[in-house]
């Protein structure tokens, strides 16, 4: 092609073919030069001088040319003459049809770049996208075919690998042919719409990004085509009664609504009413697609279509679970997504968490435990999506526990970092691990499990923190924030911790050394069934154990007993714990899982000797450090329990600077510590120099605490006899009056040197004897001038010197008499020492003051402890239990639930004391303070009903019945003036023991002991309260055949031969007692008929239990009913 420079007619000679036909054409070099393009511009040129070459290059001879450079060719010349005519074309439809085709063609290899005609088809792409030359096939009206080709040809050239000049050109060409028809192919539409899969946005992404440009830039236009394509879709699938094509059509929309979410503004209504149709599977997929909608970032779908936000958060409340399910899911994302409009779903999210499905509460909590706690994301969640979460962890689906323990932690690990230094953060999330703690007190093997398996990882993250010193720093941030309820919950585990361990290692022990004993197994399975109480699934560890101690590997043995060694590091578990169960899964791979909940709570990995020098460091730091109290409480509480950890660092707990503090408290604090690991591990206290002067100087001059810890350390030291021999010379001298104002401290110190060095004691104990009964019983005088009048109750540190001293006085004696060996002891010593006792507990009672309760509290836990004695069990007589009967009901709130909770239950539920001390627990019947009783009643189901003097027999707590209607008989409360008060009244005394006691399986035990008291009278008072005792036993067997009746549970014979006490009752002919009735049929007609209504019975208020002042139950001390708190003993 020739050009003239001449602004009007061109001048065209070209020689393309080889004869007048053109049905050859010239050589191809020739072919190639006359071909050649040159730039010319529309404004320059008279197309009438164009016509003959226009015609010459329709030539089929050209067209289909054989050879691709020449069809290359002549495609950008007619590129060219169509810019030239621009914007009228030279041919007819059909010519233009086929020209468009040959084009096709071409940009159908400009996907092969190498080749060396890829520029010229690069020049027709850009001249098609410039000049618009694509408008003219797009006004056809015959022109679908040929639209769909340039959209499915240039979707398969469009690549990654192409410059992104190319890519506008191919967008510019396609968004043409979308913008020019008068209505848009459907088949362009599928082509559309087939790059939003998500196979091909993997297969080819340059084509997903320009499927999304063109659907953006022309989304106005291509609104109602999608609209339909998904309203066929639909129509589509109800007709075929299947939901494949519904689910591919919404996942398009999802694509759709990240790419385009322009071309949705149809699709959206859509959607909105598929909520409410009756297909579940249906309004599942809507919940699920706009809920990902809405979460998109950088949208705002929910406020453009508000009506439709709406809509979905109604679904929360759907009749159908899997909507439900569904729902909450994607709610719960959107904390993630759009915290901000996530906020407004906060109440809806708690009230789920509570659904009355399973599955949905368990989608909720699985949701909540997958979101990763940004800042925004902590902002988002309520208080009360995290409160509801934590209520969860009581659930009673064991599905719906694991997935909120699980979920609850994982959130705390995320933040747990940021709890120092952020008060927001840890006001909000600070309390999760109370939470998690508490549910020790449910008691549930299932869930202690669940909480062991997360408590090193997730809540205390051990794993990411490599300095021991920082771990422990954790540990106390953890602890620091507990509850004191959560506290105990902590303690547990670790007692179920040291329990576990005791057993496990037992038997490990015994799995190293059997070979074909039978005896050695028989333990083995013993030992193996009461360890497997602890854990869920307890028949499958139990076969688990079994096929454990068939392997005979000492390897795996010695490995696991290793990860529960006080000596070994945190680093030492692990590695134990992985190398054991690494060999046990190459023997044994079915054990473990079933085991891996004992590993877990087994191994020292919470509690660990490598932090007790870091806590000891924390402890002895100011009071006003940030974790003081903390680190005390945890090493008070690891001496209990796990004292061998602070054998290991003795030297840090003995030192001396440690008692060299200028503040008293953090002394006593310390001493405190000190004394509990003496009592733990005995013989183990050090002895040097420095630290006797030390502790002889806190004795002589310190605190009353200070003397008195001080003083048992003292006993404690091996060889240090001499030194306690002196300083209890040294205390003995300050009796002198000319010293009144260290009376009470050397009181407390030689209430401790009485009972732990008796020999020193001995030395002057009958010079100062007499003294101290005077002090205890008759000193009135100084008792008017320190508390006169005042009967309200007050803590014994507030106590003035003289009250403390007449206390600790009354300590001394008890001491005096507990700490003898039984050679030692003589009748005059215990009827000093009772008698004493004896008087003050007459004590009990109204209107005393501060003092005298406090000794009342001293005798009366005096008693127990010379009760524990077993050579003096016997000075504690039946008339003496009577008295401590009433020190329960003592009116003084803090005498009686001390009294009970801190002395009476520790000292039953670690039998060191006889069982006939049981009854007295059943005497707070009348209790005003509910936590009191749910401890009794938690002590009796959980501890002391399991004990039975041989396997089979009556329980001790079964068998004390009679022992309670005895105690009852000699209530002074018992007034047969008044047979139906009195009868209301110790009606419920014997209802609360059947409530804590009685069962299906022991009722009619129960009832035989009842009835036998018919066949038997009191040795006490010479019988005078065996009328009473029938009437008791008449009103237990009512009550228990009432009980039956409620519970339909069948009374039958017992089969059993069964004995009463013989030092209470002594067998009489029964004959005549047994045909007489001694119970008041007006009380058993009234009780009947209140039964029958079911009407609320009427409390009979107790003559000896008042209830507390307002100000002294100000004073009251927290009373708990977990288990716990009964193994709390005070060292005072």
């Amino acid at each position: 092609m020739t050009s003239d420079s001449g602004p009007h007619e061109l001048s065209f000679q070209p020689k393309l073919f080889a004869n007048a036909s053109q049905k050859k054409t010239v050589p191809i070099a020739e072919l190639y030069k006359q071909l050649k393009l040159n730039g010319l511009e529309q404004e320059t040129v008279d197309t009438q001088s164009l016509d003959a070459v226009t015609r010459q290059l329709l030539a089929p001879s050209l067209l289909r040319h054989k050879e691709p450079g020449v069809v290359a060719y002549v495609s950008c010349c007619i590129a060219d003459i169509l810019r030239l005519y621009a914007p009228e074309a030279p041919y007819s439809e059909d010519e233009i049809k086929a020209v468009f085709n040959v084009f096709i063609d071409q940009l159908q290899l400009l996907g092969d770049t190498d080749n060396q005609f890829f520029a010229l088809r690069e020049y027709l792409l850009t001249s098609l996208a410039t000049v618009r030359t694509p408008a003219l096939v797009a006004m056809q009206a015959d022109a679908e075919d040929t639209i769909s080709r340039f959209f499915t040809v240039l979707f398969g050239v469009v690549s990654t690998g192409q410059a992104h000049n190319m890519q506008m050109q191919i967008l510019d060409v396609l968004q043409q042919l979308v913008e020019e028809p008068k209505t848009v192919p459907q088949d362009v539409i599928d082509v559309i719409l087939l790059q939003f899969t998500r196979r091909r946005q993997q297969d080819n992404a340059a084509a997903h990004q320009l499927a999304s440009d063109l659907a953006t830039n022309t989304a106005d236009i291509l609104q109602k085509y999608i609209y339909q394509y998904f309203n066929d879709v639909i129509v589509s699938a109800g007709q075929a009664g299947t939901l494949d094509d519904l689910r591919a059509a919404h996942v398009l929309i999802l694509e759709l609504n990240r790419a385009a979410p322009g071309t949705l503004l149809n699709v959206v209504p859509q959607l909105e009413e598929e909520l409410s149709v009756e297909d579940v599977d249906i309004r599942v997929l809507a919940i699920s697609v706009l809920g990902e909608m809405f979460g998109e970032k950088g949208h705002t779908l929910a406020k453009r279509y508000e009506a439709t936000w709406t809509a979905w958060k109604g679904r929360r409340a759907d009749a159908a679970a899997a909507v439900r399910v569904e729902w909450v899911e994607r709610a719960v994302a959107l904390y993630q997504q759009q915290p901000q409009l996530a906020r407004e779903l906060n109440a809806d999210v708690a009230a789920k968490l509570s659904d009355v499905d399973e599955r949905v509460r368990v989608a909720a909590c699985r949701s909540l435990g997958q979101l990763e706690m940004g800042t925004a994301v902590q902002g988002a969640l309520g208080d009360d999506v995290v409160s509801a979460l934590g209520e969860r962890c009581k659930d009673r689906r064991a599905a719906v526990r694991a997935e909120a323990i699980v979920a609850l932690a994982t959130l705390y690990s995320q933040v747990v970092g940021e709890l120092e230094q952020s008060t927001t953060v840890r006001r909000k999330w600070g309390g999760i691990p109370s939470t998690i703690f508490e549910l020790r007190y449910i008691n549930d093997p299932d869930i202690d499990s669940k909480v062991e398996s997360i408590m090193t990882g997730a809540i205390l993250n051990f794993a990411k923190i490599r300095d021991d010193r920082e771990k422990c720093r954790r540990l106390l941030l953890v602890f620091d924030s507990l509850t004191p309820k959560a506290q105990n919950g902590f303690f547990s585990y670790m007692r179920r911790q040291r329990d576990a361990i005791l057993m496990a290692d037992t038997f490990l022990e015994l799995c190293e050394r059997s070979g074909d004993d039978a005896a050695v197994e028989q333990q083995q399975r013993a030992l193996a069934a009461k360890l497997c109480a602890f854990f869920p699934d307890r028949v499958k560890l139990e076969s688990s154990l079994a096929q454990l101690a068939g392997l005979r590997d000492n390897d795996v043995y010695a490995g696991l007993r290793q990860t529960m060694d006080v000596r070994s590091d945190i680093k030492t578990v692990r590695k134990c714990q992985k190398s054991a169960l690494k060999r046990l899964a190459s023997l044994a791979p079915n054990l473990l899982d079933t085991t891996a909940p004992l590993w877990k709570c087994a191994g020292l990995t919470t509690i660990n000797r490598v932090l007790v020098p870091y806590l000891i460091e924390n402890a002895s730091a100011s009071r006003q450090g940030p974790f003081h109290g903390a680190a005390v409480t945890l090493l008070n509480y690891t001496v209990e329990v796990f004292p061998e950890m602070l054998e290991l660092s003795k030297d840090e707990l003995f030192a001396v600077e440690g008692l060299q503090a200028r503040d008293a408290s953090a002394v006593e604090e310390r001493l405190k510590l000190m004394v509990q690991f003496a009592k733990a591990v005995p013989n183990a206290v050090p002895r040097s120099t420095d630290l006797e002067n030390r502790l002889a100087a806190l004795v002589r001059s310190g605190t009353v605490a200070q003397a008195k810890r001080a003083a048992f350390v003292v006993t404690q030291m091996s060889g240090a006899a001499d030194l306690c021999a002196a300083l209890t010379g040294d205390v003995v001298d300050c009796l002198d009056n000319a010293k009144l104002e260290r009376r009470a401290p050397a009181f407390a110190a030689l209430s401790r040197f009485a009972l732990h060095a008796p020999a020193a004691y001995a030395t002057y104990a009958e010079r100062i004897s007499q003294f101290l009964v005077q002090m205890a019983l008759t000193d009135a005088e100084a008792e008017a001038n320190m508390d006169a009048g005042d009967a309200e109750w007050e803590a014994r540190e507030q106590l003035s010197d003289m009250g403390l001293a007449r206390v600790y006085a009354v300590k001394i004696l008890a001491h005096w008499l507990a700490g003898m060996e039984r050679s030692s002891v003589t009748r005059e010593i215990v009827q000093m020492v009772m008698g004493t006792l004896r008087q003050l507990m007459r004590g009990s009672g109204f209107g005393r003051s501060a003092v005298t309760q406090h000794c009342v509290l001293v005798a009366a836990s005096s008693m127990l402890k010379i009760a524990g004695r077993g050579h003096l069990e016997r000075a504690v007589g039946v008339a003496d239990v009577q008295s401590l009967a009433l020190v329960v009901q003592d009116a003084t709130f803090e005498v009686r639930s001390s009294f009970l909770l801190d002395k009476l239950v520790p000292a039953l539920a670690s039998r060191r004391v006889h069982a006939r001390f049981i009854p007295l627990v059943f005497l707070a019947a009348h209790e005003v303070e509910p936590g009191v009783l749910d401890h009794v009643r938690h002590a009796v189901e959980q501890r002391l009903s399991q004990f039975r003097p041989t396997p089979g027999s009556p329980s001790l707590v079964e068998s004390s019945l009679p022992r309670l209607l005895h105690i009852l008989a000699h209530h002074p409360d018992w007034d047969d003036a008044e047979p139906l008060r009195t009868l209301e009244l110790f009606a419920h005394y014997v209802d609360f023991y059947i409530s804590c006691v009685c069962s299906a399986q022991n009722v009619s035990l129960l009832f035989c002991l009842a009835a036998k008291l018919k066949s038997a009278r009191s040795k006490v008072q010479g019988g005078q309260q065996t009328q009473s005792l029938y009437v008791l036993s008449e009103l237990a067997q009512f009550l228990l055949r009432e009980k039956s009746k409620a519970a339909n549970w069948p009374v039958n014979v017992y089969p059993g031969e069964l004995q009463l006490p013989d030092d209470l009752f002594e067998m009489v002919d029964g004959t005549d007692q047994m045909r007489e009735s001694y119970l008041d049929p007006e009380f058993v007609a009234l009780r009947s008929k209140t039964s029958g209504s079911g009407a609320k019975r009427t409390r009979t208020k107790p003559k000896r239990v008042a209830r507390p002042s307002k100000k002294s139950r100000g004073k009251q001390p927290q009373v708990d009913s977990d288990s716990d708190a009964m193994d709390q003993v005070s060292d005072n």
